[in-house]
């Protein structure tokens, strides 16, 4: 019997070796959003890889202290040239046309999406609610295309290089005001690791300027163990100093070849988990867009204009296929 306990006490001992502390415990609830606020405290924006795939973004914007700590928030989806027109929609006026901001971009894909439409109209609301100085900007940061005067191919080429044009809103509206700015883009154009996105290039007048978030839409590899070790959601997790750090670069999906033994997520200072990879949701599309055919058949003019193939995502026939048969999981 003495040696059966002491057995029991050894294998006890080995499972709270192999164990974490926590295991098996309720996890307290984590606050994303404090921490995605708190790193305005050390950088003038925080970068976001947008739009995710929960609704993390929306109640950040619905949280009490958000207005406080962040005066633009600078999106992928607007036209610069509209600014104007987003600004007083934004301030509360009438504006029956706002739908042009995102649906006159040079990304067919905007036109369709019902998170711009939604963003728009939360942060609308959200000013109705506070004082003068402390209401939100929205900032377009499309290049200022005027599609009207689009006929060729050769017309589109001034409008091609979107991260200039994002480089030059967000330096002249926030970085040059010294003002704080949440930024919504694609993460290409976000991560400060030397590249040619706009994050990086803002970084070389202004370093450090961001704090760059990239959302979890599952590891690589072990994904499943992986999300364990993430805990509850949502959450965010800093890459440097966290166990995040140590993973090889190949757990996450880069898009570039990092020379062996890289660890940890280039150019990205923190990670977003708003819940397993298998039960994220794709970001339906608006049905206001798909059913006025007045704006389907100026995306099939646009279309003609730029010789785009029939296969081409420019044609909305073309994109609409290739969203029937994507189901609605992202990886579903």
């Amino acid at each position: 019997m003495r040696l059966f306990k002491t057995v029991l006490a050894v294998l006890a001992a080995a499972t709270l070796v192999a164990a974490p502390a926590d295991a098996g415990q309720p996890r307290p609830p984590s606050d994303a959003a404090g921490a995605l606020l708190a790193a305005l405290d050390t950088h003038s924006i925080v970068a976001k890889s947008s739009p995710d795939a929960g609704t993390f973004l929306f109640d950040l914007i619905r949280d009490p202290r958000f207005p406080g700590r962040v005066n633009d928030i600078a999106v992928e989806c607007g036209n610069s040239r509209l600014q104007p027109i987003l600004d007083a929609y934004i301030a509360g006026a009438d504006v029956p046309d706002i739908s042009r901001v995102w649906r006159d971009t040079t990304q067919p894909s905007c036109g369709f999406s019902t998170f711009y439409e939604q963003l728009f109209a939360l942060v609308r609301q959200v000013n109705t609610t506070l004082p003068p100085a402390r209401k939100i900007r929205v900032l377009a940061c499309d290049p200022p295309i005027d599609w009207s005067r689009i006929h060729a191919p050769a017309d589109m080429e001034p409008f091609y290089d979107r991260d200039a044009s994002i480089v030059s809103v967000v330096k002249t509206q926030v970085l040059q005001k010294h003002r704080k700015s949440l930024m919504l883009f694609g993460l290409g154009h976000l991560m400060h690791n030397g590249g040619s996105g706009a994050v990086a290039q803002l970084e070389r007048e202004y370093p450090g300027a961001a704090y760059v978030v990239a959302d979890h839409y599952g590891f690589t590899s072990d994904n499943a163990r992986l999300e364990q070790r993430l805990g509850s959601w949502p959450s965010l997790t800093p890459v440097a100093g966290s166990w995040l750090g140590t993973l090889e670069t190949t757990y996450f999906p880069t898009n570039r070849d990092y020379p062996p033994g890289t660890q940890g997520y280039p150019g990205v200072d923190a990670y977003l988990y708003e819940g397993p990879a298998d039960l994220l949701l794709r970001e339906p599309l608006s049905a206001r867009a798909i059913l006025d055919t007045d704006y389907l058949n100026e995306l099939r003019r646009r279309a003609t204009a730029l010789d785009t193939p029939p296969d081409g995502l420019e044609w909305p026939e073309t994109f609409f296929e290739r969203e029937r048969s994507s189901g609605v999981l992202i990886h579903g």
